[in-house]
């Protein structure tokens, strides 16, 4: 299926209304081409209350989700909004979301061109996280859509989360045949065989909307560039250390995308050992004539005492890793300690702070170490 994203990039604060959202009016602008179109807005409660998110007013048609529906002070969430266009052209949508702390509504609205409409009759519900609905999480919860051309009234509110359930006989979603834009980022003759280790925290500070769906997103774009003749581990470290898959070819997209899926945060955070285990895989699957790195992704201080790094050294020799760390956050010392843990792997420091260009960033780091020339 065909997934365009809308993110929007500012922040925009209504008044004194004490929800913030991400820009309210946004133009697409020309879609290419698109069977169902998509987009997720950043909600941030400034207040110091409770803020309840009641119900979203929609034309038939438009679906919008929510990862909390329940705001404490200064917390975050994203709300998804989605809607399959049924011709060709321009298209306005528009969305009244009812929140607790204001008896008038939030405005929200999506336009731009659609120039080719592509029907796909395997279409799913989009649900934040997941690209399959064999992987929804309990928090993707739906808010009730009153639709505008029905009498609205209080019977639709929203009570509290609960888990959604799993299908019993989930469907797969088909998703498009490869094109040739892997080649335009990873082409053999420019690029060399990667191996890629990802050393993912999954501890509790990571469940923060803004954080474990920012990696994910940005490992999901990855995938699909990837070749076959790169790899991908993936290892978790909260209260353990947990190896998800060693050196996974780059052409199994339909795992390396369930792998990700997973990824859920919990638990309490203890990773010193977790590094050196990654080297450890990292030389089990490494490839001389390539790419061989460890990209370290938290929003905490990472444990890397003098004994763990003269250790890290020893074990180099012949099969050397590059250690890149992925930030999120804004805590000084964490941010000052991943910076020197780069330093030390002679990898990059990247700071992850909004979608926005996440992947990118991640792209041209890999780009930059399996360059051929």
């Amino acid at each position: 299926m065909w997934r365009i994203v809308l993110f929007f990039l500012l922040l925009y604060q209504i008044g004194n209304s004490q929800l913030q959202f991400t820009e309210l009016t946004t133009n697409l602008g020309n879609i290419a081409e698109a069977a169902e179109i998509k987009g997720d807005v950043i909600i941030k409660n400034t207040s110091d209350k409770k803020i309840y998110l009641m119900r979203a007013d929609a034309e038939n048609g438009v679906k919008v989700y929510v990862t909390k529906k329940t705001l404490l002070a200064n917390d975050t969430c994203l709300m998804i909004i989605s809607f399959v266009p049924e011709r060709n052209g321009k298209f306005t949508k528009k969305i009244n979301l009812v929140a607790s702390n204001t008896t008038k509504p939030y405005e929200l609205s999506i336009s731009g061109t659609l120039l080719n409409f592509k029907p796909d009759n395997k279409q799913a519900c989009f649900y934040f996280g997941s690209r399959k609905p064999t992987t929804i999480a309990p928090t993707d919860i739906p808010i009730v859509v009153q639709q505008e051309d029905k009498p609205k009234d209080n019977s639709n509110k929203i009570p509290d989360p609960v888990p959604s359930p799993k299908p019993d006989k989930p469907k797969e979603i088909v998703k498009p045949k490869p094109t040739n834009t892997v080649s335009e980022y990873f082409s053999r003759e420019n690029y060399k065989p990667n191996n890629l280790i990802f050393l993912v925290d999954v501890s509790s500070s990571m469940r923060d909307s803004l954080k474990l769906p920012l990696m994910k997103n940005a490992l999901h774009i990855l995938i699909d560039k990837v070749r076959d003749v790169d790899s991908i581990t993936f290892i978790t470290y909260a209260s353990k250390v947990t190896v998800l898959s060693e050196a996974v070819s780059g052409a199994d997209k339909k795992k390396l995308h369930t792998l990700v899926d997973s990824l859920k945060a919990k638990g309490m955070t203890s990773g010193n050992k977790a590094i050196l285990l990654s080297q450890q895989i990292g030389q089990k699957h490494f490839i001389a004539a390539g790419n061989n790195q460890i990209f370290l992704a938290t929003d905490g201080e990472f444990k890397f005492a003098k004994e763990d790094y003269q250790k890290w050294k020893e074990n180099q020799k012949d099969k050397k890793i590059i250690v890149s760390t992925i930030a999120f956050g804004d805590d000084k010392d964490a941010l000052k300690n991943l910076k020197q843990i780069a330093e030390k792997g002679e990898g990059s420091f990247i700071p992850i702070k909004s979608k926005n260009g996440s992947s990118d960033k991640l792209l041209n780091e890999i780009k930059l170490r399996s360059r051929t020339n």
